[in-house]
Parts: structure tokens; C-alpha cells; sequence
């Protein structure tokens, strides 16, 4: 069984270093599907063994990648003997993401480098537990430093350079050749040491990469500096631009750093939400403080006022306003009181609460939508492929490049001004901002629809809906509350009112449609007969086997007129009478969705429902067709239903009493005529047109096979967000387009004025240093997008 594996990566500099890090992975027996992030630093693959980490590890060590696993170590009880070292080891080891396992009989301890994952935390302790073994204490060394302060690297470095450019800003102003010598030393061979191991690396590998440009432009400038010193009367030297290149890069890649991590903050947001602790119930009726990975199903929590809820759950005593702005994107507190649903991660307000779990925290709404943002940000957009391809020739092509404006300018007679020439054109021409251009905009695009709650399953989502053309809604649940409730009936001359509803209701009690709830909740003061068989019939109705009294089994058929027509041994005519008729089409001529209520024999009755419209619904579609969208209306609803509610939100194409397959068929024949097709449905009836559309979108409150059908999903019930996810996709592949562009024209225009030898050392490494920041920080706005058609005063 193929497991898929994320992990962060550290010593990812450039495009060449992806290529590299992919190559080597996916010649791994075991490995496929390998993706590497550089935005993220982040590594994803497909593996069939998840043991591989190790092996996984000490690879990517070889060639100066290292995966920052966290240390633990625990005091545990329950170590009696060698063997039972030996056992905790070899079940230990067989985790996932989890590496160096050792067990200390002596001290009782187990101490293990674990990936910063707080799941693979509650599996060790799973572990433990279940083989015996109790935790009595923990300690934990993180080896992820904060990225908040200036590395000392980058200070020591700016200190030593600072007095050579001294003669550059003050006039009259000289530092010795020696003294430069002694300044420029400890930074080009000290401070600069990971360019040299990442420059070695490569040749052992018979690449090259950023580093090996950096290496090879200071290098040259520092060595030809010492012999112009050593032989003879001192000139003009080049240590400063040595020492200066070397700080603007690693100043460069500080805040590269920090921009990529504001890229990636909104998923970094929802993973601190995440609570830790929570207060348990116990059976004395006492709150003892626990972690959420030994919260189970059924477990009661308190919640007291202002703290976060620890895990999904329904409310089972108490009433407060909880927040769940950061999950769903609802920027309006919601009363909760007994048996309403609560999520993990969102803010309790002035009341206290105590909240049955309903999910485990691996399961929770919270931890779902970070495993699908994170998929989906550690995919590659196809264009990814082609800016990798180019990567991987430009290093080598930027060396010749170098190599030939040196022997050019000393053919012109002058080979200090192609030193200069060629070092600038390795220093300016470092792919950075190549490999960060597309990952940035992804990261940061998908993030902002999470905060917003739109979640994209998979980057081929998120393109895909920035060249949709043609959006297809369904009705019921989408653009209707999807709570119908009954307003009208009509009963045959043979059956009261109240029999009807609990006929109707009774039936229904196998079925999830919203139109069995609103028969149910019509028949909530009567006894329901007992349900022996039930069967669906999509887009048509439902029949039923009611045991009713002491009588023999009776069949009833619920549905529309194509069932009844169907499934009754008499004719239409003979089987419901003229009043009944009249009834059902005065109904839907006013806009009702009709019921027919049956036996074998005779129609007994129609009931008439009536679903509320969405409050905006209408400005949903208007905000769809100002992005020049075609808007349709594909329904399983009676034509004079379907047309009635079309004209109320003015989409102008429209078709009614649909069975699933001809949804299907529609979105096929659209597709054959080259439209980029995105549907919204929430219903088991849209599943497999769902599945066909280009985009399928499901609504946060829909059935667990639309969601799983689904490219993006809606976290709060808003047709709003659909035109918001197609704008936010735009942007995106808007910013990505400006990234690549900023990325490539950098390199375009500098090259050649450098290998003209217009440009000094220094100002080229600004330059490199310049180019991956303005790409990493043009994708960070992205952070901050708000669309004024969707949201206008209401932006979150």
C-alpha cells in the first residue's frame, strides 16, 4: 500500500538544488511521485514503505540536505528486562517518521528524533500504551531555530565588510591592502562556508547550483585580489567586493526567508491553532488537564470562556458565541447551545461549555483542512516542470557565458575588466528567484482560501478555475437553504391529512434527502409505522415497505410524476384524481416543489414544499457573470420550478427534472464544445457530475461523497465564495505569471550588462539578492487579497 510522506527539508537554495533533491529521490526503490517545495522547504513523495525515513535522511545528508528532526526524551515505567527493550524498540521503529530509537533499561528512558508533527506524537504514545508501557515524563529539543533574529552568520559578516565599503562612501577614506586582506579572509572561507559545501557537493555529483556560482565569483575576486597585492605596487583590490557579494546574499536569503514564511502564514496560522491541552471530564465530574492526541471519541470536555475548543464535538451542557472566523471564514460568532456542533480550533466566547467529542484529533475539521492545504501547496503546476528544465541548464550555461566574457575582454587586451565582467555574470545570474517564482504564488494563493474558507484540494484546481467559462448550479442546498419545509397538501377522498404525514413521513425515515427531514420534522406528533424496506430512486423518488397496525406489509411510492407513472399497476388517469392533479400544478406553476404520495394502486395525496432561497444567491450569480461567466441551472426539480427560480436570480440557462446521468450528460455536452466547466452541488444526485465537471465544487454543509468528489470545498454554506474562489485563482495565476516574468527579465537584462562589464561585483549580488525578494514578496500580497465584487464592505 502506497503511503504519501511530507517532510520539511533544510538547504534547499535554488531551483538546481529541487532537481537534484527530485533526482535522487525518485531513483529510491520504494519511491514515487516525488515534489519538492522550495517555498515551503518541504518535500513530498509516495512511498510503499514508510520505514524509508531513515535511509531517506542519511542520503539527503550526504548531499548537504539535512530533515530537522525534533529530539525527544521520555522517562517511561513499564522496562523490566532486555526484552522489553527490544520490543519497544522494533514497534518504535516501525512508525512512521520516526528515527535513532534507543531505549535505556538503566535510566527507564526512550529517547527518538521524531518529524515536528503533532500526530506522529499521539502514535508514539499509542505505542507505548498499547504495548505495555506508561509515560511518566517528557522532554523536548526542538531543532528548528527561530527564523525572527538576524543569523549571527549575516551580522559577523556585515561587522567585517562594513569597513571595506568605507572608501566607497567616504571620500579620502583608504583601508590598507593588508587590513582588507585580514577583513575579506574570515568571511570569504569562514562565514562562507556553506557555499563552499554546497559548491562541493555538487561537483561530487557532476552538478552545479547556485552555490557553485556564488564559490566561483567571490573566489575569483578574492584570489585575484591577493595576487594583485603579492605582486607588485597595490592598485585597485577586489576584497570588498568579495566580502560585500557574500553578505548582500546571505542578507538576501534572510529575508527570502522571512518572506517566504509571511508566503506560507496562513497555513502556518491554522497549525498554531491547534490546541495542545484540554481540560477532561472525568468520571467524578472533575477537569483534569490532558493532551488532545489522548482525547477519544465520547470524551467530555470543558471549555471554559475565551479559550479554544480542543476537538470537534457537540455541546453538551451550557450555551455560549464561539468564533469560528479561522476555520470556516465567518467573521460573525454563532450561538451554540445543547447539541450543536462545535469545531476544534475555533474561540469560545463569555459562556462556559462542555462538549462531547465527536472526532479524535487526526480526524478533526481543523486537522483535515490542514492536510488539504498542504497537499495542495506541495503540488507543482504544470508550468513548474518547464522552469526546472530551464534550471537545470542555466547554471552551465551561465558559466560559459562567464568563461567566454573573460576571454573576450582579454583578447580586447584588458583582463582585469573581464575578471570583473565574469565575476559579475556568475554573481548576478543565480536561479533563486527562478526556483521561488511559481511555489511563492501557490502557497500563498491556496493560504488566503483557506483563511477565507475555500479550501483547493490539488494545484490543478486552483489553474483550472482561473480559465473556467461556464459555471452549472444545482438547486436544492445551494442556491436554497437546502431546509425545505411543508407548506400545502391535498389528500384523496379515502385518507386524512394526518395519515398522509405520517404515511409520508414513515417512508422517509431510511432516507437523507432534505425533503425527508422537512416530512419528518411535519411529523413530529405522530407515531411513524415501522420501515421494513426502503429503496432510492435518484432524481425520481423513493419506495417503502410499512408494516401498518397488525396488517399485512403495504408498498408507497414517493416521488415525482415520472414515478408514479412508472411504478403504479393503473393508468395516470385511474390512479389520481382530477382535484389531486389540479392541485400538484397550480403548486408548481407558483413555484412549490411537488410531492405525489402512493400505493400500488391510487395516487393518496401531493404535498407541496417550499425551500427558502439563499439571502445571496442573486448577488452570487451577478458576481459570477461580472467575471464574464455563463451561469446554468441543472436540477432535478420540475421544469416550472426550475424555470421559476432561474428567472428569480436571473441565470439564463436552465433545465429541470434531471436524473444524475442526464447532469451528466449536460456537463459532457458542454465540455465537448470546449468550456471550461465548474459546477456547485451538495447532493448525492450531483456525485458523478460532480466528478466529470473541470471544477467541482462542494458546499461545507454537503454529503460526504459530494465533498469527496470534489476539487474545492466551501467551509461555510456562501455561493459567494464560488465567484471568490475563481477570482482568488486569477490572482494567483496572475501573480505567478508576474513572478516567472520578474524572475527571467532580471537575468535577461543583467547578464548582458554584466558580461559588458557595466556592472561592479557588488551591485550585481544586490541585484541576485533584490531579484528573489521582490518575487517571494510580490507573492506575499497575495496574503492580503481581497475582492470587492464578492465581498465588498464585508472583506475578511
Amino acid at each position: 500500500m502506497t503511503q504519501t510522506l511530507v517532510f520539511p527539508l533544510r538547504g534547499l537554495r535554488c531551483a538546481g538544488c529541487v532537481g537534484k533533491v527530485e533526482k535522487l529521490l525518485s531513483g529510491q526503490q520504494g519511491v514515487s511521485e516525488v515534489s519538492v517545495n522550495l517555498a515551503l522547504n518541504q518535500v513530498r513523495l509516495d512511498s510503499a514503505t514508510p520505514a524509508l525515513l531513515p535511509k531517506l535522511r542519511q542520503l539527503l545528508a550526504e548531499q548537504g540536505f539535512d530533515i530537522p528532526f525534533v529530539r525527544h526524551c521520555w522517562q517511561i515505567e513499564g522496562l523490566n528486562c532486555a526484552s522489553c527493550v527490544s520490543k519497544l524498540e522494533n514497534a518504535l521503529a516501525k512508525l512512521e517518521g520516526i528515527d535513532k530509537v534507543n531505549v535505556n533499561l538503566a535510566l527507564n528512558q526512550v529517547s527518538f528524533e521524531l518529524l515536528p508533527d503533532a500526530q506522529g506524537l499521539a502514535q508514539v504514545k499509542q505505542a507505548l500504551t498499547s504495548n505495555g508501557f506508561t509515560l511518566k515524563q517528557s522532554a523536548t529539543n526542538s531543532s528548528n531555530p527561530p527564523a525572527t533574529s538576524l543569523p549571527w552568520r549575516l551580522l559577523l559578516s556585515m561587522a567585517l565588510s562594513f569597513p571595506l565599503v568605507l572608501p566607497m562612501l567616504v571620500s579620502g577614506f583608504t583601508v590598507p591592502a593588508l587590513w582588507q586582506f585580514l577583513l575579506a579572509t574570515p568571511v570569504q572561507f569562514f562565514i562562507a562556508k556553506p557555499f563552499y559545501r554546497g559548491a562541493l557537493q555538487a561537483l561530487k555529483q557532476g552538478s552545479s547550483t547556485m552555490d557553485t556560482l556564488v564559490v566561483l565569483g567571490t573566489s575569483t575576486a578574492y584570489f585575484y585580489s591577493v595576487y594583485l597585492w603579492l605582486s607588485g605596487p597595490v592598485g585597485h583590490l577586489y576584497f570588498e567586493a568579495a566580502a560585500v557579494i557574500i553578505t548582500l546574499i546571505l542578507l538576501g536569503k534572510y529575508l527570502e526567508e522571512r518572506a517566504k514564511q509571511r508566503a506560507a502564514k496562513s497555513i502556518a496560522e491554522l497549525v498554531n491553532l491547534s490546541p495542545q491541552r484540554a481540560l477532561r471530564v472525568n468520571q467524578q465530574g472533575l477537569s483534569e488537564e490532558v493532551d488532545v492526541a489522548d482525547l477519544h471519541i465520547g470524551d467530555v470536555i470543558l471549555v471554559k470562556p475565551g479559550e479554544q475548543i480542543a476537538a470537534d464535538g457537540q455541546v453538551s451542557w451550557g450555551s455560549s458565541e464561539v468564533s469560528e472566523a479561522v476555520i470556516t471564514g465567518e467573521s460573525v460568532p454563532l450561538e451554540k447551545s445543547l447539541n450543536d456542533s462545535v469545531l476544534a480550533g475555533s474561540l469560545n466566547g463569555s459562556g462556559l461549555l462542555q462538549v462531547k467529542v465527536t472526532a479524535e484529533n487526526q480526524d478533526s475539521t481543523l486537522s483535515k483542512i490542514i492536510q488539504l492545504v498542504s497537499e495542495a501547496q506541495s503540488g507543482k503546476a504544470p508550468i513548474q516542470g518547464l522552469v526546472d528544465k530551464i534550471s537545470h541548464y542555466f547554471v552551465p550555461i551561465v558559466l560559459l557565458i562567464a568563461l567566454a566574457s573573460l576571454l573576450v575582454w582579454t583578447a580586447l587586451g584588458d583582463v582585469n575588466q573581464g575578471l570583473i565582467a565574469a565575476v559579475s555574470v556568475l554573481v548576478i545570474a543565480c536561479p533563486c528567484a527562478l526556483g521561488l517564482a511559481t511555489p511563492t504564488a501557490l502557497v500563498a494563493g491556496t493560504g488566503r482560501g483557506a483563511k477565507l474558507g475555500i479550501l483547493y484540494r490539488n494545484i490543478q484546481a486552483l489553474e483550472l478555475s482561473h480559465k473556467v467559462s461556464d459555471v452549472v448550479f444545482d438547486k436544492t442546498g445551494t442556491l436554497t437553504q437546502g431546509k425545505p419545509s411543508l407548506v400545502k397538501l391535498a389528500v384523496s377522498d379515502n385518507i386524512s391529512q394526518q395519515e398522509l404525514i405520517r404515511l409520508a413521513a414513515s417512508a422517509q425515515q431510511g432516507s437523507q434527502h432534505p425533503l425527508a427531514s422537512a416530512m419528518l420534522t411535519a411529523a413530529e406528533s405522530f407515531p411513524l409505522a415501522p420501515l421494513n424496506y426502503f429503496n432510492s430512486f435518484p432524481g425520481l423518488g423513493i419506495e417503502a415497505q410499512l408494516r401498518l397496525d397488525d396488517e399485512a406489509d403495504s408498498i408507497f411510492y414517493l416521488g415525482n410524476l415520472s414515478l408514479i407513472e412508472q411504478r403504479l399497476e393503473n393508468s395516470t388517469e385511474q390512479a389520481i384524481s382530477p382535484q389531486l392533479q389540479s392541485n400538484a400544478e397550480q403548486w408548481l406553476a407558483e413555484g412549490f416543489t411537488t410531492v405525489y404520495v402512493a400505493n400500488q394502486q391510487q395516487v393518496l395525496g401531493v404535498l407541496a414544499f417550499k425551500d427558502e432561497m439563499r439571502s445571496n444567491a442573486k448577488a452570487a450569480v451577478k458576481a459570477l457573470q461580472s467575471l464574464a461567466l455563463n451561469t446554468h441551472l441543472l436540477s432535478g426539480d420540475a421544469k416550472p420550478v426550475t424555470q421559476d427560480f432561474a428567472k428569480q436570480v436571473a441565470i439564463p440557462h436552465w433545465q429541470g427534472e434531471l436524473l444524475p446521468e442526464q447532469k451528466l450528460a449536460q456537463v459532457s455536452q458542454m465540455q465537448a464544445q470546449d468550456c471550461v466547466i465548474m459546477m456547485l452541488g451538495d447532493g448525492v444526485n450531483d456525485a458523478p457530475a460532480l466528478a466529470k465537471a473541470d471544477v467541482g465544487i462542494a458546499m461545507g454543509g454537503g454529503s460526504d461523497i459530494a465533498l469527496n468528489s470534489a476539487d474545492i470545498v466551501l467551509m461555510r454554506d456562501d455561493p459567494l465564495l464560488i465567484a471568490q474562489a475563481i477570482a482568488l485563482a486569477k490572482q494567483t495565476w496572475r501573480t505567478l505569471q508576474q513572478n516567472l516574468f520578474w524572475a527571467f527579465i532580471y537575468n535577461l537584462i543583467g547578464i548582458p550588462i554584466a558580461a559588458m562589464g557595466l556592472l561592479n561585483p557588488a551591485f550585481a549580488g544586490a541585484v541576485m539578492a533584490l531579484s528573489s525578494v521582490c518575487v517571494v514578496s510580490n507573492a506575499v500580497r497575495l496574503n492580503y487579497w481581497k475582492n470587492p465584487i464578492t465581498l465588498g464592505e464585508k472583506d475578511v
